[in-house]
């Protein structure tokens, strides 16, 4: 590891702060991928083997994007100890 960086964890604050980050990064450029593709198709409308090539490539962008939702970390809808966790 280099001076001043730190292991990835998900017990401690920056760790998990640097893996949202990566995270969030690897999720815009899926979603980047599905954007520049859905422009391509615009300018394709008269080859269809083109346009399909690029769906292709949209459904794939967006099955990853999904299979990344499952990493992203959520926070308890109540937190341990607050009043609605309790009830």
């Amino acid at each position: 590891m280099a001076p001043g960086e730190k292991a990835l964890s998900l017990t401690g604050e920056p760790e998990r702060s640097l893996a949202s980050r990566e995270l969030v990064h690897e999720f815009r450029n899926l979603l980047a991928v599905i954007v520049n593709y859905c422009e391509l198709i615009a300018e394709e409308t008269s080859d269809p083997e083109a346009i399909k090539n690029d769906l292709n490539e949209i459904r794939t962008a967006a099955e990853r994007a999904l299979a990344l939702t499952e990493k992203i970390p959520v926070p308890p809808k109540h937190p341990p100890g607050s009043a609605e966790s309790e009830e």
